[in-house]
């Protein structure tokens, strides 16, 4: 009896399970695809700023942040002297009025909003960027380098 069990679950285990083939379908949605619009060149790119935080009693307290910003997806990686190193890794990257809206796309449960993480701007011939840093400097154009195209 627990023989005729064990052979009609792994029976039907196997022929309910879909193959790779069959996920993969349902991985991409093509019609959402479609409808992305390249972002535009001039957010393309590698980028830069540094934001001191606050002094501390061996220095200021900084984070370095830079983008690698391509088609719609902008990788963060920061370096920081006494900060804690939160939420970098892939951002989804939408222009919406001129200004390219940062939002998470990671793992880290803190990090994830519905709103945008980090807002980028071209104003003038010089890159802005919304979102560094602290309480003191978060809602700031704070001005970002452009290292690369």
């Amino acid at each position: 009896m627990k023989l005729n069990i064990l052979i009609t679950s792994a029976y039907l285990f196997l022929f309910s399970c879909k193959t790779h083939e069959e996920n993969k379908k349902y991985t991409i949605k093509e019609s959402a695809t479609e409808n992305i619009k390249s972002l535009d060149s001039k957010f393309q790119g590698e980028f830069s700023s540094t934001v001191e935080t606050e002094e501390t009693t061996s220095g200021t307290a900084s984070i370095t942040y830079h983008f690698n910003i391509k088609n719609d997806i902008a990788v963060l990686t920061t370096k920081t002297y006494h900060e804690p190193i939160r939420c970098n890794g892939n951002y989804k990257a939408v222009e919406n009025n001129g200004i390219l809206e940062l939002f998470y796309a990671g793992d880290e449960e803190s990090c994830q909003s519905k709103k945008s993480k980090f807002k980028i701007k071209l104003e003038n011939k010089k890159y802005y960027l919304q979102g560094l840093g602290g309480e003191a400097t978060f809602n700031e154009w704070i001005e970002l380098t452009r290292i690369k195209n």
